[in-house]
C-alpha cells in the first residue's frame, strides 16, 4: 500500500499489508497485564506469509511506518483455548529424582516438533504434566510499532513462499513456549 502526501516534495510512506516487508517492534502482555517477554522485542517479516497470527495481521493492516497500534486478541485467535486432555500423568521413573511442580521440560510430539511440558504435580507413582502452550486460554495484548515498512523484493517473496510451503500444517511461532520460561528448564 502506498500513501502520497504533498509537501514541499512528494513523500512516500508505506503501510503494512500483504507482500510488505516490515521491521516491527513489539511487546506482548498476558491476561494479568504482565509482559510475556522481557525487553523490547523486534521482528522482521513479510506480512501475509504466516509469521504473525492472521488476526493480528488483519488488525495491523494499514499501519504506517513510524506508527504504533495496540491490539487485543482472544485465545481462539492466538494459542487457542486450554485443552484439558493436554494434561497427562507420566511415569515417575521418566523424570529426574529432584523433579518438582513448576519445572519445565522439552519433549517432542508425534510429529517430532518441540513441545514444552510444565510439571503440575509430583507423586510417588507419577508426574502430572501440561503440554498446553503457556499462553493458551489467555487474551493477549500486543503493542506493535511499524519501525520500517517497504515492498518486499522478489527474492524475499520467493523465500517466504518456500518457507510457508515447507511449514504447511504447523502453527505460528511468534511466541514459542521456550521463550516464556520463568522457572527452571530441563532437557
Amino acid at each position: 500500500m502506498l500513501i502520497r502526501a504533498q509537501m514541499s516534495s512528494e513523500v512516500i510512506a508505506y503501510q503494512l499489508g500483504p507482500g510488505m516487508w516490515a521491521r516491527l517492534g513489539y511487546r506482548v502482555f498476558d491476561d494479568e497485564d504482565e509482559a510475556v517477554e522481557t525487553g523490547d522485542s523486534e521482528l522482521s517479516c513479510l506480512i501475509g506469509y504466516g509469521v504473525l497470527f492472521p488476526a493480528l495481521e488483519e488488525k495491523l493492516e494499514g499501519l504506517a511506518q513510524g506508527s504504533s497500534r495496540t491490539v487485543r486478541l482472544r485465545p481462539e485467535l492466538t494459542f487457542g483455548l486450554r485443552n484439558p486432555d493436554a494434561q497427562v500423568e507420566v511415569e515417575r521413573s521418566d523424570f529426574p529424582d529432584d523433579v518438582a511442580a513448576g519445572d519445565c521440560y522439552e519433549a517432542e510430539d508425534e510429529q517430532g516438533r518441540p513441545v514444552l511440558l510444565q510439571v503440575l504435580d509430583v507423586s510417588a507413582e507419577g508426574v502430572l504434566v501440561d503440554s498446553n502452550h503457556p499462553l493458551a486460554g489467555q487474551t493477549l495484548r500486543f503493542e506493535v510499532e511499524a519501525r520500517e515498512v517497504r515492498p518486499a523484493s522478489e527474492a524475499e517473496l520467493d523465500q517466504a513462499e518456500q518457507r510457508l510451503l515447507s511449514r504447511e500444517g504447523e502453527g505460528s511461532a511468534l511466541i514459542t513456549p521456550q521463550s516464556l520460561l520463568r522457572g527452571p528448564s530441563r532437557r
